[in-house]
């Protein structure tokens, strides 16, 4: 599919996106639609939060909206610091939380009255799909945006295995909710997400170990900010550095 333009950035709606909306609908019978229009605007706001805070860094994003989760990937034209990078990661929730708040406000509904909030589909659909999505994506668990941020901060302090940590810290941390779930009947159906999550924690360990040496040797390599972003050293002015 061709790649859009949203506010001069190039976006891509996979198949994979229109498939997650449809079973969105399909599961959710009377309220899926308002659930998948929320969710497509608080996803394109999100990666446009990423997609913003990366250009400040001199970067050229481009967005991706697929199964499950979007993506924004940039080539930093210099080495980031973990400090640059957490604030690419947590401007994406960050601003779907707060368009969210702002939405729940016009609305007159408080986030906080949750049973004020389930009186009205549209409310309800705003407060998950912006607020708590928001929130649950600030959780230190990769990939979710703050994983990268405590990939960051270990990087900083173990450069050579503080990604590796982070990985390992989040397939366990899956892996004990994913047990729970399947062990509570009612958080069953939660089973299958974990074990999704799990997967792309796993993934990553391989190629990030046999790869990250090359990456280095070369050039930036693009990066994402739903997934770890690689920027290898390269020559710049003294004026720019921190």
């Amino acid at each position: 599919m061709p790649a859009l333009r949203l506010l001069g950035f190039p976006v891509r709606v996979k198949p994979g996106f229109l498939a997650f909306l449809a079973l969105v609908i399909i599961w959710n019978p009377g309220v899926g639609w308002k659930f998948a229009i929320a969710i497509t605007i608080f996803s394109l706001v999100h990666e446009l939060g990423h997609a913003t805070a990366a250009k400040r860094l001199g970067a050229q994003p481009e967005i991706a909206l697929d199964f499950l989760a979007g993506s924004t990937r940039y080539t930093p034209p210099r080495p980031i610091t973990p400090i640059e990078r957490a604030w690419v990661a947590v401007s994406g929730p960050a601003v779907e939380i707060v368009l969210g708040l702002v939405v729940l406000g016009v609305m007159r509904v408080n986030p906080l009255d949750v049973p004020q909030v389930f009186e009205s589909q549209v409310a309800g659909v705003v407060w998950i799909a912006g607020p708590v999505f928001g929130f649950l994506n600030l959780l230190p668990i990769l990939p979710l945006d703050g994983g990268h941020v405590l990939s960051g901060a270990l990087e900083s302090i173990w450069p050579s295995h503080g990604g590796i940590v982070a990985i390992a810290f989040s397939a366990a941390v899956t892996l004990a909710v994913g047990v729970v779930t399947l062990l509570e009947p009612a958080a069953r159906w939660l089973a299958p997400f974990a074990l999704m999550l799990l997967v792309l924690q796993i993934w990553p360990l391989v190629p990030q170990r046999t790869r990250g040496t090359r990456r280095r040797a070369t050039r930036p390599a693009p990066a994402d900010a739903d997934a770890e972003p690689v920027a290898e050293p390269v020559a710049e002015p003294v004026a720019s550095e921190a």
